[in-house]
């Protein structure tokens, strides 16, 4: 029996996808790396510091350290997030149906902590969300099951008793490390990606989410 849902939140709860690749994309050239779009659609889903190890492998060291690319990547994206509050369609309206019918909610996410706090609040979403899991604060991000595990735990539920919402392979990875089942809502123009036959159910939606639960 499912009794928590635990939610990725990039692409899945907000529709941030596209102000990453855009932010990302302007933030890189800008210092100087030329990084295209087919380079961000292959990283779709990493965190940061993975964006910035993989751009600064494929183009050199520049003026700036790690540190401070990761930091500066990290402020431009979220400010444009929070500002723009991009809310997927039906999020608001399923998250209070379930919570409606006693099913415990988090986020499990590779943003940090701070970011997720920001986006859950200035979306007016915060009310629905038992516990906030950046995998951060972990030893691993996903696609290690660390920070879904970590949800559970916090949520006191077993691994078995929740859903793990992606819209990612690399988070969807993550969910099925975890043994949970995994619910994958793919973007339109990767709807047709075989990967996705390794999730558990694949939905055009998430309002079709209350379904799987007979609710």
């Amino acid at each position: 029996m499912i009794k928590a849902v635990i939610f990725d939140m990039d692409g899945t709860l907000i529709d941030s996808q596209p102000i990453w690749y855009r932010v990302s994309i302007d933030f890189f050239q800008k210092n100087g790396f030329p990084i295209t779009m087919d380079d961000m659609i292959k990283l779709t889903g990493s965190p940061v510091g993975k964006l910035v190890d993989f751009v600064l492998q494929a183009h050199g060291q520049k003026e700036k350290e790690r540190a401070q690319l990761v930091a500066e990547l990290m402020d431009y994206a979220v400010s444009e997030i929070l500002a723009t509050k991009p809310l997927m369609p039906n999020v608001k309206e399923t998250l209070a149906f379930l919570k409606q019918h006693q099913i415990k909610m988090a986020v499990a996410s590779a943003s940090p902590r701070n970011m997720l706090q920001g986006i859950v609040e200035s979306c007016g979403i915060a009310e629905y969300f038992d516990y906030l899991a950046s995998a951060e604060d972990l030893a691993f991000n996903k696609p290690h099951p660390a920070v879904y595990l970590h949800a559970a735990q916090q949520l006191g539920v077993s691994a078995a008793e929740c859903f793990a919402v992606e819209d990612s392979v690399l988070g969807m990875i993550s969910g099925k490390a975890a043994s949970m089942k995994t619910v994958v809502i793919p973007a339109q123009a990767e709807w047709d990606d075989p990967r996705w036959s390794l999730a558990d159910f694949k939905l055009a939606n998430i309002a079709e989410l209350p379904t799987l639960l007979n609710l």
